[in-house]
């Protein structure tokens, strides 16, 4: 007789819960956030804490996968820093933020790894902390667009600033000149140089700058002053 091999259901092994501390000055908010955070599945909100406690202390002893700080406060940012000075793998998820670059890049800045905005519930605050413990970053689509503008942005200011001190003394002047609108011939006159002389700095400023045209370079964002040159 054939033996006859039972079919099991394989176990369901229960996920460990992500623990949450919540840092927030006022405690009317922060226990009542511990309360509806404790009600989402997978999260427990391990405790509260007011915003001028003994962090270290208190982080040590709740263990938490991640804090959710509470950014209203003007102090916050600057605790946040601390903490991640002090505890440098904090993972920490802002709540309450303004959804616009500024407030953002600060929170980057301050260590964060990740915000919800003021409009959010609590649900998308769980979430957010579930993503944030298991190592993502939190950020809204829209505001990433508009990061991702003000850096390119920053970085094409850095490079223009960056090769407009490539040139000469007498390139910057005479790029300077440029910008007033100075045709080849008005700037020989006003520099008192040879035409020739001028065109060969134009074409030279023109290869550093990376420009094919005189209107390109007279476009640039950096300010060049004139200075004195050979």
């Amino acid at each position: 007789m054939a033996a006859i091999h039972a079919i099991r259901s394989p176990k369901t092994v229960a996920a460990k819960p992500v623990l949450v501390l919540v840092i927030c000055r006022v405690r009317l908010y922060h226990d009542t956030l511990v309360k509806l955070l404790n009600r989402q599945a997978g999260l427990n909100a391990v405790g509260s804490m007011d915003i001028g406690d003994s962090l270290i202390s208190s982080l040590d002893a709740a263990a938490p996968d991640a804090v959710l700080l509470d950014i209203c406060p003007p102090e916050a940012l600057a605790l946040a820093a601390r903490l991640m000075q002090a505890r440098p793998g904090t993972r920490i998820l802002g709540f309450g933020v303004d959804d616009v670059p500024p407030k953002v890049i600060a929170c980057a800045e301050a260590g964060l790894c990740g915000y919800v905005p003021n409009e959010a519930s609590v649900s998308e605050l769980a979430r957010a902390a579930r993503r944030v413990a298991l190592g993502d970053t939190v950020c809204s689509a829209g505001i990433a667009e508009k990061l991702f503008h003000h850096l390119r942005s920053a970085a094409m200011q850095h490079s223009a600033c960056s090769t407009d001190a490539m040139l000469t003394g007498r390139q910057q002047q005479i790029l300077g000149l440029i910008k007033e609108g100075l045709s080849n011939k008005q700037i020989a006159q006003r520099l008192s140089l040879g035409p020739s002389t001028v065109k060969n700095h134009v074409h030279s400023l023109l290869g550093r700058l990376q420009v094919a045209r005189r209107s390109e370079a007279a476009a640039r964002n950096s300010a060049s002053r004139p200075t004195q040159g050979r």
